[in-house]
């Protein structure tokens, strides 16, 4: 189906808000496309939207980032260095899990990405996890940037978010909310829960980009287009409002409100599916 304007900005909005939103992107994608008459996005559009996202992640924990780069290559202190070095080995040891999947289970996953029964499960079962958080997590001392770099985040609990990261390929499966309720369960606060799992999302969202601008390079599909550049500015600007909002409501404890949306939606694309409308 033939993309306009209108549907390419309804598509960017859609990605920016669910991308950080505990409410699976993915999923709202293939139901959208299937029950609202918006077309799927195609391969050049996609790159576009989730850069879009991923610039938005950059700029909200620009500080987070900059911490990072700075202590790595021009370090204040041995210390600083050394911390720098561990969050970087832990940000490479969860994302293995997920690069994995990528490369061991891509086309099953590809397969599963046309399924809308699979997305509307998914979101129940994304709506049970986001339940869990109501009596999990503890509030940081220190909520600015890594100021204290992030102090609750281990090797052990970084590799169990890396897990739910890969499990969270399964559409209808938020990744956001999977990880950061992950990571609240292992032990760590809210704060490093949810800066840890929109950090960790940069590799995976970056890497895939690059990937998916291969195949369209060898499928010689128009890698920049006008809808997927209107797609990724509005990705951007709904992503920053959408991230923002998140980062309050885990340092507020409620993510666990956002189960209610997905079983609603979730439930209600079930019924759905199964009735063949």
């Amino acid at each position: 189906m033939y993309m306009n304007w209108l549907q390419a900005t309804l598509l960017g909005i859609i990605q920016g808000l669910t991308e950080f939103l505990p409410v699976s992107s993915s999923g709202h994608l293939i139901l959208g496309a299937r029950f609202v008459g918006l077309p799927s996005p195609g391969l050049s559009f996609s790159i576009w939207v989730h850069i879009g996202t991923a610039v938005a992640t950059v700029v909200m924990l620009q500080e987070d980032i900059r911490w990072l780069v700075k202590n790595l290559f021009a370090p204040e202190t041995k210390r600083s260095r050394a911390r720098a070095l561990t969050v970087t080995g832990y940000l490479v040891a969860a994302s293995v899990p997920a690069a994995l999947v990528g490369l061991l289970l891509g086309e099953l996953v590809e397969s599963a990405f046309s399924s809308t029964l699979v997305a509307s499960l998914g979101l129940i079962v994304t709506g049970c996890v986001l339940r869990t958080t109501r009596r999990n997590g503890r509030p940081a001392k220190v909520i600015a940037g890594l100021s204290e770099a992030l102090p609750t985040v281990t090797f052990s609990r970084s590799v169990m978010v890396g897990i739910s990261q890969a499990i969270a390929v399964i559409p209808g499966i938020s990744r956001s909310g999977l990880t950061i309720t992950t990571g609240l369960m292992s032990g760590m606060s809210r704060e490093d829960a949810a800066r840890f799992s929109f950090l960790l999302s940069l590799p995976a969202v970056f890497g895939s980009a690059l990937l998916d601008v291969s195949s369209a390079l060898a499928a010689q599909v128009p890698v920049v287009t006008p809808h997927g550049l209107i797609g990724c500015f509005i990705s951007f600007l709904t992503g920053l409002f959408a991230l923002g909002f998140v980062l309050k409501t885990v340092r507020k404890g409620e993510l666990w409100k956002f189960s209610y949306y997905c079983w609603a939606v979730g439930t209600c694309f079930l019924v759905l599916a199964l009735t063949g409308r």
